[in-house]
């Protein structure tokens, strides 16, 4: 070999032994020293000058495998919950122009003490104040779900709202609107009371009450009232808002009831054409799917006499309205009139009333419809005379019932099981998210308003989960 192709030889043995060492593909290092190992046939004058080229060529391609090594081994040291997406899955509408300022800043109670990342599904959340107590419930998803309450606090309101995004096994707080709740809460003047909270998507929702509306669009960062607003009932029904409202806030004993519905997120409230003839003491609406029912409820002090309830039923969305009176069947004697206290719809778009007889003094039983409300069956009076009117239902055949202890039926109320060890004794609240996963406010037993206790069933109310507010 002549002296000419002496340097070209160093050069490509070099190279062959540096891309031996780089740390990228086999197959890419092999083609580097098969290139570079070649030997040249080329004329004399481009033994030096062609190898050396390639040399440098070979170069920049090691060091490109290098940095392109490092990156791919940087990204997968990446922590997952970094690129974990938002737990929203739409956005929602932005608020009407209609809708005003926030009146006032959120409850003091409800501040976060320490920071928490959000996730994106809403503000930044902190501590859940010491000794809330939850009176309502609403979710927009197995996991993903809100708590309204109240928890000590030096300067009324004490308001609280506390979210979870892991189906209640650990919450934070966010700010709640500025007042005071119905379920504790005295109003020594006129002052906004609210009563339940829904949220529809993880940015928009609302707490209502027989007085007041609020509306966030920011997953409660800020509260918005509504002018002029109030909600004795709220439901998110088929991509809408819908509520009962009185002709003034707080009219009740002596309400005309009236149904509205917004898109969600506006302030823009458009009636909805309900039949006449319901009653004035109280209404609550419950939704499942495109089925709904508003049931209105009479005024029955001093023993008032044709004071039976009246529902109406919806499946349509709420577009269009069936009047279906008092499903309940009446009895004779002293039990003459029995009134429909609470009711329900089921994920399948069942409905159930639960029926008392006026004063309780006969058992108590369900009602349950299968088509919309055209038509009620009635199960047998054998739910004793116990009070209590918070009723829920898995399906037309599962239901549940809380009187002086939490009652499951699996027959359609035909018979009943206390839940027992193991499960709630009582509940404030009962909802189903699907045909098998529940929740339950479970009533403490030293008798205060509100819960410190979440139970979560996933198998229809067969089995239960205690997780507290933390």
């Amino acid at each position: 070999m002549s002296t000419e192709r002496e340097p070209a030889t160093l050069l490509r043995d070099g190279m062959m032994a540096e891309a031996r060492s780089v740390t990228a593909s086999p197959v890419f290092t092999e083609r580097i020293i098969n290139a570079v190992g070649q030997p040249a046939r080329r004329p004399a004058w481009q033994g030096w000058l062609l190898p050396a080229a390639a040399a440098a060529l070979v170069a920049v391609l090691v060091a490109a495998a290098l940095v392109g090594t490092s990156l791919i081994r940087a990204d997968r040291q990446q922590p997952a919950a970094q690129t974990t997406p938002p737990v929203a899955t739409s956005t929602p509408p932005a608020p009407s122009a209609s809708s005003p300022a926030p009146s006032s800043s959120p409850t003091a109670s409800s501040a976060p003490s320490s920071s928490t990342s959000s996730g994106g599904s809403g503000p930044v959340g902190g501590a859940v104040p010491a000794g809330f107590r939850a009176v309502d419930l609403t979710w927009i998803s197995n996991s993903a779900g809100w708590a309204l309450g109240t928890a000590p606090c030096g300067q009324p309101p004490c308001t609280s709202i506390a979210r979870t995004s892991d189906g209640g096994k650990t919450w934070i707080g966010i700010p709640a609107p500025k007042a005071r709740l119905v379920q504790t809460d005295s109003c020594p003047s006129a002052c906004d009371l609210v009563s339940g909270l829904r949220f529809a998507t993880a940015q928009v929702g609302y707490a209502f009450g027989p007085n007041s509306l609020f509306l966030t669009t920011d997953g409660g960062a800020s509260w918005h009232k509504q002018s002029g607003g109030s909600a004795y009932s709220l439901e998110i029904v088929d991509g809408s808002a819908l509520r009962v409202s009185g002709q003034q806030p707080g009219c009740a004993p002596g309400c005309t009831f009236s149904v509205q519905r917004a898109a969600l997120g506006s302030a823009d409230w458009q009636d909805v054409a309900l039949p006449a003839g319901g009653q004035t003491a109280g209404a609550q609406l419950a939704a499942s799917g495109r089925t709904v029912v508003l049931a209105t409820f009479g005024h029955v002090a001093g023993g008032a006499e044709n004071a039976t309830s009246v529902l109406f039923t919806s499946t349509d969305a709420g577009a269009g309205w069936r009047k279906v009176g008092e499903p309940c069947p009446q009895g004779s004697g002293a039990a003459a009139e029995v009134d429909t206290v609470a009711v329900t719809v089921a994920p399948d778009g069942s409905i159930t009333g639960l029926c008392r007889p006026r004063g309780s003094t006969g058992g108590q039983f369900t009602v349950t419809s299968t088509d919309g409300g055209a038509h009620f069956d009635a199960a047998p009076a054998s739910l004793g005379a116990a009070t209590g009117s918070v009723l829920g239902a898995a399906s037309s055949k599962i239901l549940l019932v809380s009187l002086d202890q939490l009652y499951r039926s699996t027959d359609g109320g035909r018979h009943w099981q206390r839940t027992g060890d193991g499960g709630p004794l009582a509940a404030g609240f009962i909802g189903f998210e699907s045909s098998s996963v529940g929740r339950v406010l479970g009533l403490d037993a030293d008798g205060a308003v509100g819960s410190v206790t979440v139970w979560t069933t996933t198998d229809a109310g067969r089995s239960w989960t205690a997780n507290t507010f933390r």
